[in-house]
This record gives structure tokens, C-alpha cells and sequence, in this order.
């Protein structure tokens, strides 16, 4: 198994690059996103890789870190998800902005991806759900399954478990108050982690309550 590559950038196509490592080139397909932050021809670029072999194809798919060769391939434990799927998905939205999308039940945030419809990507928000833990993105590029994560468990150094579960019940009481108020799961889950790790920050988690944030999450929501 090839796992990554280090060479030369010599082709740039719409959704595939050639690299070059010890004079051989090495097709690659890979994401719209990667495709936008590659530097000139003639570059050094290094690359994480999944070879497929299917059928007669031998197929090599690229990609900037391993978040997101490790997300490529979780994504495709998901029935009706393949390779296509999958690169359609992390070309749409970041590995943080999937990883919100699964947390918040957030299918229509994943159906932006071309070629993946609502009933493949409520899958993939059902079935990714217990897998996904948010990733801390400023201390590591790894991807970490939790197969004991809770539904809005945000890992933000939670001091107990009957804090951790009171405070999901708040989430969950919050996230409905504002989604009936017409706000998007995914739009008012990330507002709410945003004001929890200030609270956390503070050492005010006790006032953490649906009282106390519904208004400062309306405050930012309509900002």
C-alpha cells in the first residue's frame, strides 16, 4: 500500500494532478479544494494516498492531510458512498465542516456535494454519528473514532460525566429552541461551540443553561 507521496507537481487537470516522484508520474485524483491551494508546475508537493483496485482499475486518490485520507475513507463505510462520493464531498466542505454537518444531523449541509442526494447523506449523518469526534485541528492533522462519543459531545475538557450529560440535554434543548425559530442546525451548533468554549474558558459552566444562551446565540446568529 502506497500511503504517501513526495515529488514534483507537473499537471494540473480539474480534478487530477500528475506527480512526479523518481521519474515516475503518478496520477492522482483528487478535490476541487485541493486543486485551488496547489502552488505552480515544477513544485515540490508531498501527499497523502489511497490505491484502489477494483475490477481492472487501478485507482490513486490524493490528499493534503491525513484528516482528510482518513475522512475519504470513513465516508465510504457508509452504504451508497464510493471513492466519487466521497472526493464530491471533500471538495464541497472542509473535514471541520463535515465533522459539524455529522454532529448536528445536518443532512442537507452534506447534500450540497454533487452526487450525493438526502437519503445517502442522512446515512452518512446516522451512521457516522458514534464514529466522529470533533477534531482538534490547531494540535494534530489526525483523525480520531470515538466509538463512545455522545451526540453533541464537543470534547471541550468537560469536567465530569454528569456535567458532559447534563450539558448535552442543554445543547439538544437549545439547538431545538433556535431551530424553530427557523436558524440551521449546523449555523446554530457552531454558534453554541463557540459560546461554550467561552464558558468553558471563563470557568462559568454552571451557568451554561437554555435560559442563559438562547439570547446570546440570537445576538450572534443575527449578526
Amino acid at each position: 500500500m502506497i500511503a504517501s507521496l513526495k515529488g514534483t507537481l507537473t499537471s494540473i487537470g480539474k480534478s487530477d494532478i500528475v506527480l512526479e516522484v523518481n521519474n515516475v508520474g503518478y496520477f492522482l485524483h483528487v478535490s476541487s479544494k485541493l486543486i485551488s491551494s496547489l502552488g505552480d508546475l515544477g513544485s515540490n508537493l508531498s501527499l497523502f494516498t489511497d490505491l484502489q483496485i477494483k475490477d481492472d482499475k487501478i485507482i490513486m486518490y490524493g490528499f493534503a492531510t491525513s484528516n482528510d485520507q482518513n475522512f475519504f475513507r470513513l465516508l465510504q463505510s457508509v452504504q451508497g458512498v464510493g471513492p466519487r462520493a466521497a472526493i464530491s464531498i471533500l471538495s464541497t466542505l472542509s473535514v471541520d465542516e463535515i465533522t459539524l454537518a455529522i454532529s448536528s444531523g445536518d443532512k442537507a449541509m452534506i447534500s450540497r456535494a454533487d452526487g450525493v442526494g438526502p437519503k445517502v447523506a442522512g446515512r452518512i449523518t446516522t451512521e457516522l454519528l458514534d464514529k466522529v469526534s470533533v477534531l482538534n485541528t490547531n494540535k494534530s492533522q489526525d483523525i480520531n473514532y470515538n466509538q463512545k462519543s455522545d451526540k453533541f459531545q464537543d470534547k471541550l475538557n468537560l469536567e465530569n460525566d454528569e456535567v458532559i450529560e447534563d450539558y448535552t440535554m442543554i445543547v439538544e434543548d437549545i439547538i431545538s429552541a433556535l431551530v424553530n425559530l427557523g436558524f440551521g442546525r449546523s449555523e446554530v451548533f457552531s454558534v453554541i461551540m463557540k459560546i461554550k468554549k467561552d464558558f468553558s474558558i471563563n470557568k462559568k459552566n454552571k451557568e451554561f443553561t437554555v435560559n442563559n444562551i438562547v439570547p446570546l446565540a440570537l445576538k450572534e446568529l443575527s449578526r
